[in-house]
């Protein structure tokens, strides 16, 4: 792709961290299960964990507007992870017809022991790298939580371009 339209370099670095992403967090998953001799669980069924953890109980159709899966996906989900013992189901005080969806302590403690074992394993990775490189380490993790929140917003860089003279 051709960046001489681009001189501030942030097609290069967007397509760089679109490239690292997805294979960093697929790979850190898959090392960090091996490590703690955890079960395999899809990735979708992690993404639900996370939204649920610690202790919050959603409605299928609220997991399924925040992870974007539709109505059948979530159910099916659902239904696995329940089946896999991961997730209970218990009635909507506030709408009896309605359900909300939590996590069950086996799920709480899986996550527990994912997160020991890919901080261990980050750790041990990150010793290596300089002190200059642990500190450009640490000083990006906010930027990547940002972009994540104007991500899940649905932002782009055209909702947050400054106003004014040539920014029309």
């Amino acid at each position: 792709m051709d960046d001489s339209g681009d001189p501030t370099g942030l097609s290069a670095i967007a397509r760089s961290l679109s490239d690292e992403i997805g294979p960093f967090r697929r790979t850190l998953l898959n090392s960090s299960r091996a490590r703690a001799g955890l079960p395999l669980i899809p990735d979708a069924q992690i993404e639900v964990l996370r939204r649920l953890f610690p202790d919050k109980w959603v409605s299928p159709t609220v997991l399924g507007r925040q992870l974007g899966l539709a109505r059948p996906t979530v159910s099916n989900l659902v239904v696995a992870m329940e089946r896999s013992g991961l997730v209970s189901r218990r009635a909507d005080e506030a709408d009896a017809r309605s359900t909300k969806v939590g996590l069950t302590d086996l799920a709480r403690e899986q996550l527990h022991v994912y997160d020991s074992a890919a901080e261990g394993l980050l750790t041990s990775i990150l010793r290596d790298l300089t002190p200059a490189e642990q500190g450009t380490l640490r000083d990006a993790l906010p930027l990547l939580g940002h972009i994540r929140t104007a991500l899940e917003r649905g932002e782009d860089a055209t909702v947050n371009a400054p106003s004014g003279p040539g920014n029309a």
